[in-house]
């Protein structure tokens, strides 16, 4: 090939339509082979090195300041793999040969290591899996993910009964037509007002911060929203609730609840606070939500709320204003 093609092809690992030359953040997962649980264990959600944990996480900073244009963000050993986010500046020469260096440096620091001390010959699986953050919510999502991970082992792996799937769910308050599926130790029966919430996709983006502080201040007064959370505005209040109040909350997801059930993104500090409980019909697949579903589930949320003597909410754009 000539030189000149060569040097055009931008760099690539994961994927083929960007050029790393120009800077990214990277996600990585570095796994053992075959997933030994050597780096130590998750109590109450919390990871708790061993020796050869406390080694790999000392190995992980030293292949970072062997390479200084790597900057290291975030990172969380767990018992059987380590997550990494790390940012690559733009202008560096052949950066993907440079990041696979830095991650190949790690495992090398860490396997001669964790062998002279009497652990494995062989730790790590060949390679790494890495993804290419393309946005500041990525990123964030990403850092959420590892910082949670422990939590989220804990949650899977160590207290089962936090993730217990009960199927089916009867309570007097679930409507009768159907047969629930639920995950999460929150009932409704704590003192709560039951609040069914739909915010229409109608809204402008700039009332939403708007519709999200009523929404907040209803939560601190004692509200518990039952909501698909599924337009922005919807998705914006629970953020918002999950973050600036102790307040539980009610989903109701479009979606299956499978028995092998892995929580995400805030998920799991509300199920181990015991502030969300997720809910969905037994039959429910993991087929794409349609309009007319989400129209069942925002009708049975108001059905849950005003079955249990609490109220229906729904924010809509009239007049140029919001409405209630």
């Amino acid at each position: 090939m000539p030189a000149s093609t060569a040097a055009a092809r931008p760099h690539h690992r994961r994927f083929s339509g960007y050029d790393y030359s120009r800077g990214a953040a990277v996600f990585a997962t570095v796994s053992t082979e075959p997933r030994l649980a050597l780096f130590g264990e998750v109590r109450e959600g919390r990871m708790v090195l061993s020796g050869f944990g406390e080694t790999a996480e000392a190995a992980l900073l030293e292949a970072a300041a062997h390479f200084p244009a790597i900057a290291l963000h975030a990172h969380v050993v767990m018992p059987d793999h380590v997550h990494i986010r790390f940012h690559v500046p733009p202008g560096l020469p052949d950066p993907v040969r440079i990041f696979g260096a830095f991650v190949g440096r790690f495992k090398q620091f860490s396997q001669w290591r964790i062998g002279r001390a009497g652990g494995p010959a062989r730790i790590w699986e060949k390679g790494y899996h890495d993804h290419l953050c393309l946005s500041r919510q990525m990123i964030d999502a990403v850092d959420r993910y590892i910082a949670n991970n422990p939590l989220k082992w804990w949650l899977m792996h160590g207290d089962r009964s936090l993730l217990h799937v009960r199927e089916p769910l009867a309570a007097p308050w679930l409507p009768p037509d159907a047969f629930w599926r639920g995950v999460g130790r929150f009932e409704p029966q704590s003192g709560r007002k039951l609040v069914a919430l739909r915010v229409s996709r109608r809204i402008p983006g700039r009332e939403v911060p708007g519709v999200v502080e009523t929404c907040v201040k209803g939560a601190l007064r004692g509200y518990c929203y039952v909501s698909t959370f599924f337009s922005p505005g919807e998705h914006a209040v629970y953020r918002a609730v999950a973050e600036r109040t102790e307040a539980p909350m009610i989903h109701l997801r479009p979606d299956a609840i499978a028995w092998a059930y892995r929580p995400t993104g805030l998920e799991p500090q509300l199920f181990a606070a015991g502030r969300l409980l997720a809910l969905a019909r037994m039959e429910a697949t993991d087929a794409p939500a349609d309009r007319a579903t989400l129209l069942w589930l925002n009708e049975k949320a108001r059905e849950i709320a005003l079955g249990a003597g609490g109220a229906a909410a729904y924010a809509r754009f009239e007049g140029g204003r919001v409405v209630w």
